[in-house]
C-alpha cells in the first residue's frame, strides 16, 4: 500500500509538472510567439496624408487677367476718376459649389493711344485696323487689349458696338459715362477670357461639392484578388502533341471551389504550355557544394511570366 501510494504520489506531480509546462509554453507562445508573428508577417502600407489631400479640395483658384485699355482721343468719359495713364486692379468671386470659389483678379492698365496706334484705328474696317494693331502690341502671355474708339468713329460698322479681333484685343465704341462702358468692358473680357460656366464645366469632374472617402482618394483601390496558372511543360514538342484539356478540368473540378470562395477574394484562372529547353550547360561532374547554385529547365521555364491568359 506504501508502494501504490508513493507511486501515485509521484505519477500526481508527473501530471502536475506536465500541466505546468504546457501552461508555460502556452504563456510563452501567447507572450512572445503572438507579437512576434504579428511583426514578421505585417504588411507596410504607406499612410496617405488624408488632411492634406482634403485642404486641395478647398483651394481658391485664383485667375489673373492683364488688360490694358487703350483710350483713342475723343472717346475718354467725362467722369474718368484719374487722368490717364493710371492702373487699377478689380477682384471678384464667383462660387462653383459650396467648397470651392474661383477669384477673378483684373490687373487693368488704362492709357492713351501712341501715334502708331492713332493711325491703325484710322483704317477703313475693322479688320484692317486689328491687323495694323496686332504689329504694334508687345503684350505678355494671357493678357487682353482693349481699343476704345469715339462714337463717331468709322472704323466700326454702324450699329456694330463691339469688334473682337483675332489677336487677343477688341474695338469697342466708348460711352460718354463711365458707368456704361465699364459693364461693356466687364462683359467682353468675360467673353474673350473665361466664363465663370465655362470653368466650372472644365473643373466639373475634378473638383468634388463633397467631402471624400478614404478609399476614394487613392489613385489605385485595394483588391483582394489571386492568379492561379496550371502550366504544362513539353520536353520536347517535336516528339509530343500534347491534347490539354485543362479548361473543361478547371470548370470540372476547380471553379466550383474558387465560386463559394468569391465571396472572400476575387480569382482568376490561367493557363500555359511550356516547351522545354536545354539548360546550356555542358555535362560536367557536380560537387555537392555546386548543387544549390544549378537550375534545371523546368524551373526556369515555369518562373518564366505566364504566355497566354485564357485557359486552354
Amino acid at each position: 500500500e506504501v508502494n501504490m501510494a508513493a507511486a501515485a504520489a509521484t505519477d500526481e506531480a508527473e501530471r502536475a509538472r506536465g500541466r505546468r509546462a504546457a501552461l508555460s509554453f502556452a504563456a510563452i507562445a501567447v507572450v512572445l510567439g503572438l507579437p512576434l508573428w504579428w511583426k514578421t508577417t505585417e504588411t507596410y502600407r504607406a499612410a496617405l496624408p488624408y488632411a492634406d489631400i482634403d485642404e486641395l479640395g478647398q483651394l481658391l483658384l485664383q485667375l489673373v487677367v492683364p488688360i490694358t485699355v487703350v483710350f483713342a482721343p475723343g472717346s475718354v468719359p467725362v467722369d474718368l476718376p484719374k487722368p490717364l495713364p493710371f492702373t487699377d486692379v478689380e477682384d471678384m468671386e464667383i462660387y462653383m459649389n459650396r467648397r470651392n470659389s474661383i477669384a477673378y483678379r483684373y490687373e487693368i492698365l488704362c492709357r492713351s493711344t501712341t501715334a502708331q496706334e492713332e493711325a491703325a484705328l484710322g483704317a477703313a474696317t475693322a479688320q484692317e485696323a486689328d491687323a495694323a494693331l496686332s504689329l504694334l502690341q508687345n503684350a505678355s502671355l494671357g493678357s487682353l487689349t482693349v481699343y476704345m474708339v469715339p462714337e463717331a468713329s468709322s472704323v466700326l460698322s454702324q450699329g456694330v458696338n463691339v469688334y473682337v479681333g483675332k489677336h487677343r484685343s477688341a474695338l469697342v465704341r466708348a460711352g460718354r459715362i463711365l458707368s456704361s462702358l465699364h459693364s461693356r468692358l466687364l462683359k467682353l473680357i468675360q467673353l474673350m477670357s473665361f466664363t465663370a460656366s465655362s470653368i466650372s464645366a472644365a473643373l466639373s469632374h475634378r473638383v468634388p461639392d463633397r467631402q471624400l472617402s478614404p478609399d476614394a482618394r487613392r489613385h489605385l483601390k485595394s483588391s483582394l484578388g489571386y492568379e492561379i496558372t496550371f502550366s504544362l511543360l513539353n520536353p520536347d514538342p517535336k516528339s509530343h502533341d500534347v491534347d490539354w484539356n485543362i479548361e473543361d478540368a478547371v470548370n470540372r473540378y476547380v471553379q466550383p471551389v474558387l465560386d463559394k470562395l468569391s465571396l472572400v477574394a476575387n480569382f482568376s484562372v490561367d493557363s500555359q504550355v511550356r516547351a522545354g529547353r536545354g539548360d546550356g550547360e555542358s555535362p560536367a561532374l557536380a560537387f555537392p557544394g555546386t548543387l544549390g547554385h544549378a537550375s534545371l529547365p523546368a524551373t526556369s521555364l515555369l518562373r518564366a511570366h505566364r504566355s497566354c491568359i485564357t485557359p486552354s
